[in-house]
């Protein structure tokens, strides 16, 4: 009898420890995004995130992760800095570090490369990916700083979007709140707003922005917005195109529309994952339920699943949808953030987008044509 409780307790610690050591799933998330520019004037805060299923999920810092950031420039520089936690993200655990001014100071660029090291089984993730898909190493531009003052106009369309109180501009920039409190805007006519803000000699070329509303207490959800300044010193103004709020079709006067029907073909490999039911894909359009259920994917290939969304002639552009795919019967979410896509006239008629579950490979093969075209076997399944 001892020794059958004692078989059991080493399987079950045996157990214990499959948990304990299970994998990193996912990382990545680094912002800034590769190609933003950057200046020696102060350090530049850099993040990241990660997904460990059962660990980054609670509250607080998932136990046995930890990170580092090795950063390198032109000039030979090299150095690795230990990331700290920040705080959570949803399911994901968020890390912080900098790139200090030593390493920018007469640099061309920078660049930064993060792992995350799983202590309790001594694996690394390593090569992720930024918030615009960008691979690792994110490299960034070493840049003058603004010789002259400049005046910088933005003006958002509301498109009918109803606000209560002030339309606001934010952003990256002390100029714009530094993510803080942001700088009221003007209503200069029906739904359009517009204001100036002045950026001193000594500021960052490089700023990123997006736009609040009720008072300045509504975020819009649309990415970020990037902007570089020029450096030349003879531009004394800047008028920046006016924006759409979360990329509602344009109004304001600005209106445009599709000359022609756009058919865009959502795809996901699903690569080394499984799935016990069906795939589909859900977002911010009707179409794709709104974020509810999801748009049923049909297989058209081993482990490939594929949803079409038809635009017509005549649909109100630009506008930008968010998506993302589940599984397990449309039960299962995957860890990444939302995906985006922008519907102009720009796009071919017929566009196919490619992603991997959770970002990983894309290598699934559509099934056997033959004699049939790529283009008329995605018809068979409008």
């Amino acid at each position: 009898m001892k020794k059958l409780i004692l078989l059991a307790s080493a399987a079950m610690l045996l157990c214990a420890a499959g948990n304990a050591l299970a994998v990193i799933g996912w990382a990545g998330n680094v912002w800034p995004n590769s190609g933003a520019i950057v200046t020696p004037v102060s350090p530049v805060d850099v993040y990241a995130q990660v997904w460990k299923g059962g660990v980054t999920d609670a509250a607080g810092q998932g136990a046995d992760i930890s990170a580092d950031m090795v950063i390198t420039n032109d000039l030979g520089g090299n150095m690795s800095v230990a990331m700290a936690f920040l705080g959570d993200n949803g399911a994901n655990d968020e890390y912080t570090a900098q790139v200090p001014t030593s390493m920018m100071a007469g640099a061309a660029w920078v660049a930064v490369d993060i792992t995350f090291h799983d202590l309790s089984d001594m694996t690394d993730y390593s090569g992720l990916l930024d918030q615009a898909s960008n691979a690792a190493p994110q490299t960034y531009t070493v840049s003058n700083v603004l010789p002259s003052p400049i005046d910088v106009t933005f003006s958002v369309c509301l498109s009918g979007a109803v606000t209560a109180g002030d339309v606001c501009v934010i952003g990256s920039a002390a100029e714009i709140g530094t993510w803080g409190t942001g700088v009221n805007l003007i209503n200069t006519s029906g739904d359009l707003w517009e204001g100036v803000v002045t950026f001193p000699a000594g500021s960052n070329p490089y700023f990123e922005y997006k736009f609040k509303k009720d008072g300045c207490a509504t975020w819009e959800s649309h990415a970020n917005r990037a902007v570089t300044l020029p450096t030349d010193g003879l531009s004394p103004s800047v008028v920046l195109d006016t924006q759409s709020w979360e990329d509602l079709p344009m109004g304001c006067g600005n209106e445009t529309f599709l000359t022609e029907d756009k058919v865009v073909c959502i795809q996901v490999c699903l690569g080394a994952a499984t799935t016990d039911g069906g795939v589909c894909v859900t977002g911010g359009l009707a179409e794709l339920t709104n974020w509810g259920d999801g748009k049923p994917m049909v297989m058209i290939g081993s482990n490939l699943y594929q949803a079409c969304l038809v635009f017509p002639q005549g649909t109100q552009i630009p506008f930008t949808f968010e998506f993302k795919f589940k599984k397990d019967a449309c039960q299962t979410w995957e860890g990444v953030g939302n995906r985006s896509f922008t519907v102009d006239n720009s796009i071919l008629a017929e566009t196919d987008l490619f992603f991997g579950w959770d970002d990983g490979a894309i290598d699934c093969m559509p099934v056997d044509a033959q004699d049939s075209s790529w283009g008329s076997l995605k018809s068979m399944f409008r």
